[in-house]
This record gives C-alpha cells, structure tokens and sequence, in this order.
C-alpha cells in the first residue's frame, strides 16, 4: 500500500485500534460505499442490556446504610448518615440522594444484591476493574465477559451488535469477532477531518481503493476492508434513523447524557443488545459525604428518566440496567472525612422485567477482613443470571463456570435453577453467618 501514515493521520485514522475504527470511519466516507444504505433497518425483540459501571469504587455503607447497626455508626462518626435517608425495612435504608431509587424499589423494579465481590479482594483500582470486566478472579481471562458472550452469539455481524459510551473500549467488551464502536454522540459517528477539501476526499477514496484491492494478500487487511465497508454503508442509516429521536423525559447531566444516547440508538432499532457507559466520582478518600450523595443522586435520577423515557416508547419491557462498581470501601471512615478501598458492595439490577426487592446477606460489621467487608455474594451470580435469564445464552460458556442464579428476574427460566446441575453450580462465597453470630440477614429473595 503506497497510503502514508502522514495521510492516514491528516484524515483522522491515526493510531485508532481495528474494533474501533467502525467508530470513526462512516458519515464523511459514504459517497464512497458500494452499496446504498438500507431505508429501514430491522427490529430486534431481543433483550437489551445496559451495563453502567461505576468508577472509582462506590462506599456500599453509606449506599445501603444499616440504619439500626451501631457498629456503622461508631465506625463513621463523622459520615454515618443518620437521616432524610429512604427507608427500605425496618434494617435498611437507601442514601438520602437516591430518592428515584427508592420510588423503582417501591414499584418493584429495582434488585438491590448486597455483598458483591469475590475471594482475596484486590484494592487497586486497574486489578480489581480488570477482574470484574474479565470475570475472572484467578486465572485472568483474555477479553471481557461481555466480549464473550459476542463471540458466543448466533447472529449477523452489523456494526452495532454492542456499543460503549465513552472514549476508549472497556475490557468488558474486548472479543476476537465483534468491532465494537465507542461514541459519544451519533454527530461523532463519523470521520473527523482537518478539513472537508476535495484533496481530503481524494487521498480517504484512495484508501478505500487500496485496502479493497489488497484484501487477499493478507487476513488482516481482510479484515480491515470488511470492518471500514460495512461502517460506511451503516452509519447515513444510523444517523438517519437516530437523527428523528426526541426524548419524553428531562434527562439529567453527566449520566443522564449517555443513557440519552443508548434511548436514542435504541429507539432506532439496530438490534443492539449491549451498552456500556460509565459515571466517575466514586474514589471518595476525602470530604465524602456531600459529593457521595450527589453522584449517587445522578447515577438514580438518570437511570429512573432513562426508564420513563423507554416506557414512553413502550421499549421499557425489553431493557435491563445493571451497575456495579470495581470494590466498596473500608468500614472506619480515615482522617480526611471520607474512605480508603474496600471490598464487598452492592450491584444494582433495574428494569420493568426485574423482580424487585433485597437479595443477599449484607456483610458483617463486625467480622472484617484486614478492616474490610466480606464478601457474601460472587458477583458472577448476578452475570450468570442476566446472561441465562435475560440475554438467553449458555452462562458457563461464557464465564467457564456455571454460578448460581439469583431469582431477581421475572422470566428467569426453570432450566437453570439450583437444582438442574447441583454438581457444577459454583458458588464460591462464605459461609453464611447466623444473625446472632454477627451477620446482618436480609430477607432473601430466591437466594
């Protein structure tokens, strides 16, 4: 190929990965696609699942407070909350900023799994995110356990099979089949260049030319070609279809705005079964309280708005959201008025499809690990049970393991209840301790 990497920088494509070039390639190429654009794209009935991953290590003490615990309270004296917190019993409460959380568990409609995490807890930030985002905790497994479930996926190969929010692709939805885009605005859904000159176009044509007449000479520019021909022929549909949403709700800022743009692409009917957004501002090690409230305030308002924005569209039925964060926090609150990393936390599960309520038991104050929670649930309990209950695949094909599931969805189907494989479900969590012996019991819900 006689293109220069001077060439490849000016229109935009320098240093951008394969699986993200579906990303940057279309709207300013498509006078160069060899087939026209489709006027309608297919609807999917298929399930959708929004993945909002909370960064920085979200403090489950002061997320799901033990109202009536004094340990919590001795431990906090100076960021235990004590009131305008949303009462769940008679033992728990939701953070005061959750308000439209509390109004989603009251219909039903949000889980709430206490005590996620998993053995021989890692405190650094980038270990932990990766052990999550892998769904490995021992052995580090390539890609991401939403990667996984692609490649495991019996369907077309369009462009937008998954797509993540953001600036760079988490390792969640890393794969060896699926480019998946990263955006942040259907506007960006196209080449960006220095200029829109005729010069520009020549040299983007050119290149198209090139790669097109040196597919056989290599797999990898196979494959190249393939992934920046279908992004061209896709994304005049994309931006056609998606440029006629209107939102029915006032969505927030900061999270708000992504769910905005996953309401938008799903309204448009791609068939996308999988988005991931993240919301930073959780690493609360200083002045916790009143910034802790706040993101947790968004990270609720914005989910409750995405959903009324689907129920208006009557797509709500076919959404999930989960939201995880990579670990909790210490139980004592440090020097600063806020928390070192934890551990154990909670997930959040929410839907018109979820069945609502408490799972799991919530960590002992009282029985820590080097001043940490123990962990009571593993969190690839709650994958497994969205990957078999809700996307309607094979769990163990995808996390090499078959977990037990947890009956917080509505069509949670018969085949893998505990009792269907007793001697391959892995559980891997502690022993469960007596309410006298220190442990705080939850009412269970099909745990």
């Amino acid at each position: 190929m006689q293109t220069t990497r001077r060439e490849m920088l000016k229109v935009g494509l320098g240093g951008l990965s394969v699986v993200s070039l579906a990303s940057t390639m279309p709207a300013f190429l498509a006078q160069f696609a060899r087939a026209d654009a489709p006027a309608t794209s297919p609807v999917s009935d298929d399930n959708i699942l929004v993945v909002v991953q909370l960064s920085g290590g979200n403090d489950g003490l002061n997320t799901i407070i033990p109202v009536e615990n004094d340990i919590y309270l001795k431990a906090r004296p100076g960021i235990g909350i004590k009131q305008k917190y949303h009462k769940l019993n008679d033992d728990f409460a939701l953070n005061p900023g959750m308000g439209a959380f509390k109004e989603l568990f009251d219909q039903g409609r949000l889980a709430i799994v206490n005590g996620c995490g998993y053995p021989n807890p890692n405190r650094s930030h980038f270990e932990s995110m990766s052990i999550w985002h892998a769904a490995d905790p021992v052995n580090g497994q390539q890609g991401g356990w939403l990667g996984h479930y692609l490649e495991h996926l019996q369907r077309g190969t369009g462009p937008l099979q998954a797509v993540n929010i953001g600036t760079e692709l988490p390792q969640a939805l890393v794969n060896d089949v699926a480019p998946v885009p990263s955006i942040q605005s259907m506007d960006e859904y196209r080449l960006r260049t220095e200029s829109s000159s005729s010069a520009d176009s020549a040299t983007i044509g050119r290149m198209i030319r090139e790669l097109n007449a040196a597919e056989k000479s290599s797999p990898a520019l196979q494959f190249l070609s393939r992934t920046a021909t279908n992004a061209i022929i896709s994304s005049d549909q994309i931006r056609r279809v998606t440029g006629a949403y209107k939102p029915d709700v006032n969505y927030p800022e900061n999270l708000g705005n992504r769910l905005k743009l996953i309401a938008q692409i799903i309204a448009g009917n791609f068939g996308t079964k999988l988005f991931y957004c993240d919301v930073s501002g959780f690493d609360t090690h200083a002045n916790q309280l009143g910034t802790h409230e706040q993101v947790l305030s968004n990270v609720a308002s914005s989910i409750r708005a995405f959903l009324a924005d689907l129920d208006a569209k009557k797509l709500a039925d076919k959404v999930v959201v989960m939201c995880f964060s990579e670990f909790g926090r210490r139980v004592a609150q440090n020097d600063s008025g806020g928390t070192d990393h934890g551990a154990a936390g909670p997930m959040f599960v929410v839907g018109n499809k979820v069945n609502g309520g408490l799972f799991g038991q919530y960590p002992s104050l009282d029985k820590l690990e080097s001043g940490d929670l123990k962990y009571t649930t593993d969190f690839r309990r709650v994958y497994a049970t969205l990957l078999d209950g809700w996307l309607n695949v094979d769990s163990p094909a995808v996390l090499q393991n078959r977990f037990e599931p947890i009956a917080m969805l509505d069509n949670l189907p018969a085949s893998i209840s505990p009792a269907a494989h007793p001697s391959q479900i892995q559980t891997s969590e502690p022993e469960q301790k007596d309410p006298e012996d220190g442990g705080m019991m939850m009412k269970m819900n099909g745990l």
